[in-house]
């Protein structure tokens, strides 16, 4: 038989390429990360945007296997248990870091004749969620600056808009080199309350709104070091107030100064300057105290503080005993 004088309808032809492909896949139960490399470079996909996708579809499978531990105990647990446990699963998708990925999925990019109803990776398929996804919103904005901790490390970004994102400083290194200042961004998080003052997010994932590259929030492979006293030096600023920086319940920690240097301070110290009127923009303000000189910034703990010449105590909150 000549197949060259076969034809096939172009009506048929794509349910033709997804049959082979399902044939060809249980033939084939997986395939060599090699394989998978070289079926991308004939769709020019570049190599580490597969690598990405691969680390995406594992991340997403385990937090799927997550959730249906965390809701096997909810419904074996009885009264009391059963709410301690809701609230611990609660606690869990409230602050770890599980946002589902953004961009087009490693299936999306590569032709579907090469892998309809594959499972190229051999990762066993996790079961349907069965509980409502992790509550998130979206948020797009451009980068102003990086924030700081104390010991110069990246933790946050500043957008032009006034949000101040929030992560984990592990994942500074990665951050650095897909994010930098100037750079339109994507991010889904978990939202802080709203103030005149600013609204921190704290970020699951961050997209480069330009080359579509994701950042997906971790919990730490490793416990965190303790700060390294030889990484601060004594620092004082001063500068104009920029951007007043506030936590999670929108209470106020720190300022942006007009040369760039962040100044951080205790919760009850922006209360202190909230309700003297004095936490306002173009106020001019004084510090000194330790912290980190990089190529990413200035920040420090100030131990001296004033605010347009008046002096702002920094001593600890007064514990009312009962």
């Amino acid at each position: 038989m000549n197949n060259s004088k076969v034809r096939i309808p172009k009506e048929i032809a794509p349910d033709v390429f997804a049959l082979a492909a399902q044939l060809y896949a249980q033939q084939n139960q997986d395939y060599s990360l090699e394989e998978i490399m070289q079926a991308g470079a004939e769709v020019q996909i570049p190599p580490e945007v597969i690598q990405q996708a691969i680390q995406q579809i594992q991340a997403k499978q385990i937090r799927d296997r997550d959730r249906q531990r965390k809701l096997k105990l909810i419904l074996t647990s009885g009264g009391i248990g059963a709410a301690i446990a809701l609230f611990g699963f609660w606690t869990y998708n409230t602050f770890a870091s599980n946002a589902t990925p953004s961009g087009r999925s490693l299936e999306a990019n590569l032709p579907s004749a090469n892998l309809a109803n594959a499972n190229p990776l051999n990762i066993p398929p996790a079961p349907p969620p069965e509980l409502p996804p992790t509550a998130g919103t979206t948020f797009t904005g451009e980068v102003k600056q990086y924030l700081l901790n104390p010991e110069g490390k990246v933790d946050g970004l500043l957008l032009n808009n006034g949000l101040q994102v929030k992560f984990s400083p592990q994942m500074a290194d990665s951050l650095v080199r897909i994010i930098t200042p100037n750079t339109k961004v994507s991010i889904f998080g978990d939202p802080g309350f709203s103030t005149r003052f600013g609204q921190e997010v704290r970020a699951k994932s961050i997209t480069n709104s330009q080359t579509g590259q994701t950042l997906v929030e971790q919990p730490p492979t490793i416990a965190p070091q303790p700060p390294s006293l030889s990484n601060y030096s004594t620092l004082s600023a001063q500068g104009t107030a920029q951007n007043w920086l506030v936590g999670h319940r929108g209470e106020i920690n720190g300022v942006i100064i007009s040369n760039g240097t962040i100044v951080k301070f205790p919760p009850h110290v922006g209360e202190q300057l909230t309700s003297m009127s004095m936490a306002n923009i173009k106020n001019t303000i004084q510090a000194k105290g330790f912290g980190t000189r990089n190529r990413y910034g200035q920040i420090l703990e100030a131990t001296a503080l004033s605010v347009n010449g008046q002096s702002v105590s920094l001593q600890p909150k007064a514990i009312t005993e009962p």
